[in-house]
């Protein structure tokens, strides 16, 4: 009687599940993610300084829930974006669109649980990865992302931790099925991804966005046209190209959004209004006014384009100094003589160091 119980809820979680729209749904153990911990040993030992990443997650389930019994994995697949957005538009990931509508999601299947008298932890801090792969969603590619055979990689993952005892699906064979391909190795601008699959935080694109710090020069180059999110190793993967066939924009309103020209030009009053519609489209975490400013910035830089020389004098007067130093780095990116006349007017009353570095080395570039 007790199996057929658990067989019964488990059915009902699944069936729930693909009601609130997850395309997989999946439970394995709450015992230690072995294969989480080993790789973060490893990791720590090739970039160190990307070691404060995992700080805040376990590998351990039962430190977050002393009686918990089961853990539910949960796919969210979309379908992605086109590589190029139209000009003045700063490219997003359709991930960070997709994300916030799973997360409410999981949320309702973890008040599911509660309902039924159980414990629920909806995304507690743990490998959602690891846990996917042992719950036998779908294999590591080289660039640490899971991928499906449905969706490929264009997906969001979500974990339930509970001390609901549910019948355990079957991991997969292996850790990855790349074999010999290393096209998301040979694609990063920023050799983010060894050889051997493990992937640097410090050297990979998707880290620096939205940072309030100064982003390294190197990576701003690398960043191109993109706002949130980089794609690149998802769009070179064999194991995506069914799902990019279906590629599409968003529409042109939300798209709007993320135009770089009135980012620039409405800084001035707080970008409130942009970022409360930002923030309903990709999450309150992400639609951050000094972050997309920044990274509007950086953007407006890379496109060369002399029209937004304006705007960036205007913003190397911002109260932050690394959106003042990379607003520097743009316009020495952009050049001309207006340029010039900008960073001489700028160095000349410029205080923090960083940022005058920022300025002589973009007027050491033009003069």
């Amino acid at each position: 009687m007790k199996d057929l119980a658990e067989d019964i809820l488990k059915k009902e979680i699944l069936a729930y599940g693909i009601e609130l729209g997850f395309s997989i749904i999946k439970i394995t153990s709450a015992e230690i993610l072995e294969v989480w911990r080993q790789g973060v040993e490893l990791r720590n030992k090739q970039d160190p300084e990307s070691s404060w990443r995992w700080e805040k997650m376990t590998a351990d389930p039962k430190e977050l829930l002393p009686d918990a019994r089961s853990i539910i994995a949960a796919v969210w697949s979309y379908t992605p974006y086109p590589k190029d957005f139209p000009e003045g538009i700063g490219r997003y990931s359709a991930h960070y669109r997709e994300y916030p509508k799973a997360r409410e999601n999981i949320k309702k299947l973890g008040k599911f649980l509660e309902e039924r008298g159980y414990e629920a932890i909806v995304d507690p801090p743990l490998p959602a990865k690891a846990i996917a792969h042992r719950a036998g969603i779908g294999y590591f590619g080289k660039n640490g992302l899971i991928h499906t055979k449905s969706g490929g990689s264009w997906i969001t993952l979500h974990c339930i931790l509970t001390n609901a005892p549910l019948p355990q699906d079957e991991s997969v064979d292996k850790l990855s099925d790349c074999g010999a391909c290393r096209a998301c190795i040979q694609a990063c601008p920023t050799g983010a991804i060894q050889g051997d699959g493990l992937v640097l935080p410090s050297r990979c694109i998707r880290n620096y966005m939205l940072s309030s710090d100064f982003i390294p020069v190197d990576i701003r180059d690398k960043i191109g046209l993109r706002l949130l999110g980089c794609d690149i190793c998802q769009q070179v993967c064999p194991k995506n190209r069914e799902a990019l066939k279906k590629a599409s924009l968003p529409p042109k309103e939300e798209m709007d959004v993320f135009n770089v020209s009135n980012i620039l030009r409405e800084w001035k009053t707080g970008l409130k209004d942009r970022m409360e519609r930002m923030a309903a489209l990709i999450g309150k975490n992400y639609g951050r006014a000094q972050k997309i400013l920044s990274m509007a910035v950086i953007i407006a830089g890379n496109t060369k384009d002399s029209a937004y020389i304006p705007l960036l004098a205007e913003t190397l007067n911002h109260v932050h100094p690394p959106i003042r130093g990379h607003s520097a780095w743009a316009l020495g990116k952009i050049g001309g003589d207006r340029s010039v006349e900008i960073l001489r007017k700028a160095l000349a009353k410029e205080k923090d160091p960083r940022v005058i570095e920022e300025i002589e080395q973009a007027l050491s570039c033009l003069e």
